[in-house]
């Protein structure tokens, strides 16, 4: 009952050699790549069963293996009990013909699937792992993978509504497995799907080449007891269209009414594609209807008596798809359970590309030359195009460069939005906060947020705190911070673009209709931020700026004393307390400690013209004119444009960057 290909072990498929073969008068192509025996490695799960009992003490020699219809040597034969990352799929989903009566409650089926997760964690050893997807009108992450010694609680699930079974199904196939362990997802259905964007079809060909095997357990009574309920309602309450739905949405069933419960074509694709996997559908036996535990404890038993195959394939060609048939021929009545085959990508023949151009114009040119990593080159084409509102249009249109990578077109997207924002003109930044927009939505994760669309969302608020247009800025911090509730940078963005709406003088500059937060507001989305170790020391030292603009000096000392320990390692901003500090000693009339402070944020940024002219004024008032004259001919000499004030309202855009830096290295 289980089966896995295993690729990429000790560079088992990534080193294969090119043969090329050319004659003396003209070319001729290359023959199919083929597998480099010494270091093309295939590893194949089997499981052997004798009727119900499971078969071991086999050895290599008691075994046939074909790939592609060649017999393959088996180099060795192990068995072992690799370690499970065991994933449930539970269907929570309504009825969709929403029959007239009470609603199922959420407890309740928190309840259930809390009792299900107990019953398959008494099943796992202290090495397995466990996940949880739901089946609702969306796919549900309820558990992430967790160690089976540390799993906690069921909080909370979204229920009773359509059912997106296939878009759960291949979330759970897709799920990249370690190659030291095994994957096992374990669905429980109701037997129909409302609301998927893929096709029964299309989780047998995701099925095809996953890592995972696929159980599948029916649950018919459940589907059944719908049924029985629509038809009620309809013959004998007069109820037949939806009473909590304007709608009948459209079914797609695996199988068929009571009692027979014949599959229907999409029930015959996905069970073709447990099949696939090594798996199998699992439907009612007599009055014995599967159960995911019982499931679980079958498959559990089956892997602790496996095989793990491994031959070096010869005599095939490397790429495309792979049919292996393994068969034990000594004995008849054995069943053999294996995959059925494997896929390899083409690949490309080298070829010389043509050098970058030192300033790429057009969008493939601009495309070519990001896959290749020439990022300052692109930076550069984007911000001299003519028309940068076209490149856009035109790369929404296009759709994605790089249909593999999602990641890149979302990183390639900041690029092309990042000049856009920054426009004086009006319907340019309205196209790049579209685009932007855009991207909020496909850059998520389909089970949890990731740490690609971390640093995403945060490119994106460095970049539009830079702008200084609160109002853009603060729908896609909303955004950030529901996708990432804790995180302590987005919290600060949302003090920082509350500042400036708080600071703007009017709607005009503040960008949008929203009110004006208050002096409260603004202070208490900071005092957040400086209850979070990350971003305490720079939300203390802005909420000294606010403290002191209004007044209240001695806070403001305060805070600012306290950011002083433990020392940051950010010049720019403790260039800025220091900077804060003196102005808040200087209206408490408190010149010598004042011009301390001055003299101490000019010891970390030398030629900062802030601090200069605040020092200069504060000699001056304390009477002494010549250290005020000599300060005031270094302020009108020097050349140094650093001055860490000057982007003191542009918030974190001193990092935008860095953090874009990293979007693109996570995108490669």
């Amino acid at each position: 009952m289980t089966s896995r290909v295993w690729l990429g072990i000790s560079a088992a498929v990534l080193a294969a050699a090119v043969v090329g073969a050319r004659g003396e008068d003209m070319p001729q192509d290359p023959p199919p790549q083929t597998f480099r025996t010494n270091t093309d490695v295939v590893f194949v799960d089997v499981s052997v069963r004798d009727g119900g009992r499971p078969v071991t003490g086999l050895r290599a020699e008691d075994f046939t293996l074909t790939d592609n219809g060649v017999r393959q040597r088996v180099e060795s034969v192990e068995a072992t009990a690799v370690p499970i990352d065991l994933t449930i799929v539970v269907d929570v989903s309504g009825n969709a013909r929403s029959p007239w009566g009470v609603r199922t409650t959420t407890a309740k089926v928190t309840e259930y699937v809390q009792a299900e997760v107990a019953r398959l964690g008494r099943l796992l050893r202290p090495e397995d792992r466990l996940r949880v997807l739901a089946v609702d009108r969306r796919v549900q992450q309820v558990l992430p993978l967790t160690a089976a010694t540390s799993m906690s609680p069921v909080r909370r699930i979204e229920c009773d509504g359509l059912a997106s079974l296939y878009d759960t199904l291949a979330a759970a196939l897709l799920q990249p497995v370690e190659p030291a362990r095994r994957h096992v997802v374990i669905a429980s259905t109701k037997g129909q799907d409302n609301i998927s964007a893929v096709t029964a079809d299309a989780v047998r060909g995701i099925a095809e080449r996953s890592d995972a095997l696929l159980h599948l357990v029916m649950m018919e009574t459940a589907l059944d007891n719908d049924d029985a309920l629509s038809s009620f309602q309809c013959q004998w309450m007069g109820y037949c269209w939806p009473t909590r739905r304007f709608w009948v949405p459209f079914q797609r069933r695996l199988y068929g009414p009571s009692p027979i419960h014949e599959l229907s074509p999409d029930g015959e694709a996905l069970s073709a594609a447990a099949r696939e996997t090594g798996g199998d559908l699992h439907k009612t036996r007599t009055f014995s209807e599967p159960t995911l535990a019982a499931t679980f404890k079958q498959v559990f038993e089956d892997f602790r008596s496996s095989y793990v195959l491994r031959y070096s394939p010869r005599g095939v060609t490397r790429e495309g798809w792979h049919t292996i048939e393994v068969k034990v021929p000594a004995t008849r009545r054995y069943t053999v359970a294996a995959r059925k085959g494997y896929g390899i990508e083409e690949t490309t023949s080298e070829s010389v590309e043509p050098p970058v151009p030192s300033t790429p114009r057009t969008l493939g040119e601009l495309t070519s030359a990001y896959a290749r990593g020439a990022f300052p080159q692109v930076v550069e084409g984007i911000r001299q195009s003519k028309d940068p509102s076209q490149l856009r249009r035109e790369f929404e249109d296009a759709g994605n460069p790089w249909p593999a990578n999602p990641h890149r077109e979302a990183a390639f997207a900041l690029e092309l939005a990042e000049p856009g924002v920054f426009s004086s003109k009006e319907d340019v930044r309205q196209q790049s906060y579209r685009l932007l927009e855009r991207f909020t939505r496909l850059v998520r994760h389909p089970l949890q947020a990731d740490t690609f669309e971390r640093y995403w969302h945060f490119a994106v608020l460095t970049m539009l705190e830079g702008t200084l247009r609160p109002g853009a800025a603060m729908p896609f911090v909303e955004r950030a911070i529901e996708r990432f509730p804790s995180e302590p940078r987005f919290v600060l963005s949302r003090a920082i673009v509350s500042e400036q709406l708080w600071a703007a003088a009017d709607r005009r500059e503040r960008g949008d209709a929203r009110p004006r937060p208050s002096l409260d507001d603004v202070t208490r989305a900071y005092e957040e931020a400086v209850a979070l170790p990350d971003t305490a020391i720079e939300a203390r030292v802005r909420l000294a700026g606010v403290l002191q603009r209004t007044g209240r000096n001695e806070e403001a000392l305060q805070q600012l004393s306290a950011a002083a320990t433990p020392a940051s390692a950010d010049s720019g901003l403790t260039y800025l307390r220091l900077l804060i500090t003196g102005t808040a000693l200087d209206a408490l009339n408190r010149r010598r400690e004042a011009v301390e402070a001055y003299r101490a944020a000019l010891d970390v940024v030398p030629a900062a013209q802030s601090a200069r002219v605040a020092l200069m004024n504060a000699l001056l008032i304390s009477g002494d004119r010549a250290g005020a004259e000599a300060i005031a001919e270094q302020v009108q000499t020097s050349n140094d444009e650093r001055d860490p004030w000057w982007m003191y309202w542009q918030g974190q855009y001193r990092v935008f960057g860095p953090v874009m830096a990293r979007v693109r290295e996570l995108s490669r």
